[in-house]
C-alpha cells in the first residue's frame, strides 16, 4: 500500500467547524482514579512495519515506568483527518495524534492543537539534536506545536539491473545530468512515441511536483504567509521542466501511486518516492538502489513525507505530562536507532551515527539526505485541498505542453491560490 504521510484536511474550514473554540477537555482515562498509571490516548494511521514498531516502542516505554501508560488507537489516515475535530471537540479523541504539517496550521487556529513549547523547553528532552529545519516546520508565530514523528525524505529509486545493464556506474549530480540518464535508459523499441521502459517516473498529478522543483530553483509557491509563485525565476523553472519533458522520458499525469506502479511493473528505470519504496520493492521481488534527489539550478531539494506528533486540547496536565515523556522516549537515541532500522525512517536526530545504521544500507544511505528535504507548503492556514487541487493542474499543463504559455499558467495560478488562502485572513 502506498501511504501518503502529509495527509490533506478537506476544506480544514468545514462549515461548522470554522467558527468551534475547543477548550481544554478531560483526556478519557487520563488517571481518573488516581490508582493506576495515567492513560495517553495516541491516534496514528501506520499500518506497516513502521507501525509495528511506533508500537513495540510504546510497549517499551510502558514497561519502563509505572506513570505512565501509551494506548495507541490505529486508524486509516483519511479516518482520523474526517473524525478529529468532532472527537476532541467531545473530548473523545487522543491525546496525541500523528499529523502532517500542511494542515497543523489550520488546526492550531481552530484550537485542535495545544502548544508543545514546553517539551522544547526542557533540556531532558535533548531537542538541540532535532535536525532544526525539521522542528521549524511545526513552528507557528514563534511557539513549537509538534514534535517531529516520522520525516521521510523522497529520493531516486532505480532499478539495479537496468542500471548494470546500462553500464550505469556514477549517478547523476544535476537535473542536466538526471534528465540526460533518464532518456538514455528510455526503450521505445517500436519506435511509436509510447515507451516500453520509461526512463523516470515522476508523480506529476501531485503536490509533490511544483514546490520541490521550484525549491530546487531559489523559489517558493508560499513563503512568509504569501503566495510567491508568479516570478520570472519561478517561469524559468517551469519552463525547463517543460522543455525536458518534451524529451518523452517519462509518463504525465500520473499519481503518486500510479508512478510506483510503472517503475514496480519494471516499466521505468527510477521513480522519486519515499523510503516505503523498500518494503514496495521487497513485496514484488525487485532489486532496487537509491540515490538523492540531483541539484536544481541553485540547490538540492526534495519533498519530506513529514509526519509530527502533535498534543491535542483534550490533553489535560497529566496526559501531557505522559505524552512529553513517551515523545521524549521515542525520540530517544537507542529508540530512533530502532525505528530507522527497522521502520525504515531516517532518525529524528543528528547524533546517530552511519555506523550505527549499517545494518540497514538504504537508511543509512538516507540519513544524508534530510539536510535537504523540505516540507512542501507547510503553515497553510487553511484550504489545503483546493491549493492542491490548483498546483495539481498547473504541474500536468506543465508536463504535457498544455493550457498555454508557463508565464500566463503562473499568473493564473498565483492569483487563484491568492484567492483561496485570503478566505482564511
Amino acid at each position: 500500500m502506498i501511504r501518503t504521510h502529509s495527509r490533506k484536511l478537506a476544506g480544514i474550514a468545514l462549515a461548522g467547524a470554522a467558527a468551534l473554540t475547543i477548550t481544554g477537555c478531560t483526556a478519557a482515562g487520563a488517571g481518573d482514579d488516581g490508582d493506576g498509571p495515567v492513560t495517553v490516548s495516541v491516534w496514528h494511521g501506520f499500518t506497516e512495519a513502521d507501525g509495528t514498531v511506533v508500537q513495540e516502542i510504546a510497549d517499551e516505554f510502558n514497561a519502563s515506568q509505572d506513570d505512565y501508560e501509551v494506548a495507541i488507537e490505529v486508524n486509516p489516515w483519511n479516518v482520523i483527518t474526517d473524525k478529529l475535530l468532532p472527537a476532541v471537540s467531545s473530548g473523545n479523541g487522543p491525546d496525541v495524534v500523528v499529523q502532517g504539517v500542511d494542515s497543523g496550521q489550520g488546526y492550531v487556529d481552530q484550537g485542535v492543537f495545544q502548544s508543545m513549547q514546553g517539551f522544547y523547553d526542557d533540556a531532558e528532552n535533548e531537542t538541540d539534536s532535532y535536525y532544526q529545519h525539521v522542528v521549524d516546520y511545526g513552528v507557528y508565530d514563534g511557539e513549537a506545536y509538534a514534535v517531529p514523528m516520522g520525516y521521510a525524505p523522497f529520493a531516486v529509486w532505480y532499478n539495479t539491473a537496468m542500471f548494470e545493464a546500462a553500464g550505469v556506474t556514477e549517478m547523476p549530480q544535476t537535473w542536466d545530468e538526471w534528465i540526460d540518464l533518464a532518456e538514455q535508459l528510455t526503450v521505445d523499441e517500436n519506435g511509436d512515441g509510447t515507451p516500453e521502459i520509461y526512463g523516470l517516473s515522476v508523480a506529476d498529478k501531485e503536490t509533490t511536483f511544483i514546490p520541490t522543483w521550484l525549491e530546487a530553483g531559489g523559489g517558493e509557491v508560499y513563503e512568509d504567509g504569501e503566495v510567491t509563485l508568479d516570478t520570472a525565476q519561478n517561469v524559468e523553472t517551469l519552463q525547463w521542466w517543460r522543455d525536458a519533458y518534451t524529451r518523452n522520458w517519462g509518463p504525465t499525469n500520473i499519481s503518486l501511486a500510479e508512478s510506483v506502479d510503472v517503475f514496480k511493473a519494471g516499466k521505468a528505470a527510477m521513480v522519486v518516492i519515499g523510503p516505503w519504496m523498500i518494503g514496495i520493492a521487497d513485496s514484488v521481488g525487485l532489486d532496487v538502489g537509491v540515490f538523492e534527489v540531483p541539484a536544481g539550478p541553485e540547490k538540492v531539494a526534495a519533498q519530506a513525507a513529514a509526519n509530527y506528533w502533535w498534543l491535542t486540547s483534550q490533553a489535560d496536565d497529566e496526559a501531557t505530562a505522559g505524552a512529553y515523556a513517551f515523545l521524549r522516549y521515542f525520540n530517544s537515541h537507542d529508540a530512533q536507532v530502532k525505528w530507522a532500522l527497522e521502520a525504515n525512517y531516517p532518525p529524528n536526530r543528528t547524533d546517530i551515527t552511519a555506523e550505527e545504521l549499517a545494518e540497514n544500507p538504504y537508511v543509512e544511505t538516507m540519513q544524508a539526505f534530510t539536510e535537504n528535504t523540505y516540507v512542501r507548503l507547510a503553515g497553510l492556514p487553511g484550504g489545503v485541498t483546493d491549493v492542491n487541487a490548483e498546483l495539481d493542474t498547473l504541474s500536468v499543463h506543465i508536463t504535457q505542453g498544455t493550457g498555454g504559455d508557463v508565464g500566463t499558467l503562473v499568473g493564473e495560478t498565483d492569483a487563484a491560490l491568492t484567492d483561496t488562502l485570503s478566505e482564511f485572513e
